[in-house]
């Protein structure tokens, strides 16, 4: 039978708990209910007529972190394949390993360990293919399941991208998260090069710009979660930790020091940025003059203009891709205005924002005069003439490939586009 979320356990009618699982592509019967007993043995207790610990299982330490027992987990593979064990054990030591390497997961076998009686929790939500048996309802419409016979989760293998900008830095682990494209990734120092992060990087870490190659196996999952009065099941993709590797970008080091600085930097002039961000309120202020400032409180390196108005969800593809073609360009607000040869461009370089161009005005200073008293809404629906007046050409909206958005903006600007850079 193919299984869709398997639920939280809930005590049945016999004072055992049971764990509801939507039925997929199945007619005559509506639910598959898992008694307690069934998930335990299969899942926890690994089939086995002789419990043995999962720890034991994988030959690490109770106490093990998550690092750890990857180690261990990868060392007790290799001797099992050394010892030309059976197939079978191999596979028990990685499922101990994706149940122990799981946080919630392995609270609960934990719980388990010290209280029989305790709820176990269904591994990742179900959603895959399982062989059981037991009995149907009276009714035919629930099927009572006794025992797992056999489970296969539902997977898929990708190459991704991550953020490390987007990561979210724990005292075991950092969560990686792609929610476009609904991928969750749990990294450990194991697989990170030995690199010790801590808690405060969660402060500094928009400033990052590297990102982590992850070629891993994804298995669906999801959750129901309260929203605006309304329980809702959202699913998405978690990677296995057990089919996971990891590329790090080459130049971490110097990108974690650099975010660093720029983070310090920022507090240490404190003072001076709130000054300069109350100029950028009321006008446009040329980046030029923004270096200036700096250099006179001889500020680092490592502090740019830009940074004084940067905020954590910006893309830094869409601010380089226009400042590396510009004359010069000015900070206003939360955007940044790019002077070209023939187009002044507008851009919010965060999602859900558009990018704005304009034919270049014979008069920049006039030009930004003018647009720090209008709207973009007045742009769009030219209220009170103000687009024709500030020659407005066009707006540009982001979608998923950001080539394609180059190549637009290079259409809309009358200027060429180098094959390479808006190749797909």
């Amino acid at each position: 039978m193919d299984i869709g979320y398997a639920g939280l356990p809930k005590p049945g009618k016999n004072g055992e708990a049971l764990i509801r699982t939507d039925l997929r592509r199945c007619e005559k019967i509506k639910a598959l209910f898992l008694s307690a007993g069934a998930v335990r043995r299969y899942f926890y207790l690994l089939d086995r007529d002789e419990p043995q610990s999962l720890y034991s299982v994988l030959g690490a330490q109770e106490t093990g972190t998550l690092d750890q027992l990857r180690v261990a987990w990868r060392m007790r593979s290799l001797e099992l394949r050394a010892a030309n064990s059976q197939a079978r054990c191999i596979s028990s030591v990685e499922r101990a390993f994706n149940v122990l390497a799981h946080a919630d997961l392995r609270r609960c076998y934990d719980e388990l360990r010290r209280d029989d009686d305790a709820p176990p929790l269904f591994p990742y939500s179900g959603f895959g293919s399982i062989l059981v048996e037991g009995n149907l309802s009276r009714d035919r419409d629930a099927f009572f399941a006794d025992r797992i016979l056999a489970y296969k989760p539902e997977m898929r293998s990708r190459k991704v991208a991550l953020l490390l900008r987007q990561c979210e830095f724990l005292a075991d682990r950092v969560v990686c998260r792609d929610r476009r494209r609904k991928l969750e990734v749990w990294l450990d120092s194991s697989l990170l090069g030995g690199i010790q992060w801590d808690l405060s990087w969660n402060q500094w870490k928009h400033w990052l710009r590297g990102r982590i190659e992850v070629n891993a196996t994804f298995v669906h999952t999801g959750q129901y979660r309260f929203h605006r009065g309304v329980w809702t099941l959202r699913e998405w993709y978690t990677a296995l930790p057990s089919r996971l590797d990891v590329e790090l970008p080459s130049d971490i080091t110097p990108d974690v020091e650099r975010a660093k600085a720029i983070h310090a930097l920022l507090g240490e002039h404190a003072d001076a940025i709130t000054r300069i961000r109350a100029e950028i309120e009321k006008q446009p202020v040329e980046y030029v003059q923004i270096q200036k400032w700096f250099d006179r409180i001889a500020a680092s390196q490592h502090l740019r203009p830009q940074h004084v108005t940067w905020r954590p969800d910006y893309d830094l593809y869409y601010f380089e891709q226009l400042r590396k073609r510009s004359a010069t360009w000015f900070l206003f607000q939360g955007e940044y205005l790019f002077v070209w040869n023939h187009v002044l461009i507008s851009e919010v370089p965060q999602p859900g924002y558009a990018t704005y161009v304009f034919a270049r005005p014979s008069n920049v200073d006039a030009f930004m005069s003018q647009y720090s008293l209008v709207r973009r809404e007045d742009m769009r629906t030219n209220r009170g003439n103000v687009a024709t007046a500030l020659g407005f050409v066009g707006r540009v909206i982001r979608g998923q490939k950001k080539k394609r958005w180059l190549t637009d903006v290079l259409k809309l600007a009358g200027a060429k586009a180098d094959y390479m850079e808006v190749f797909e």
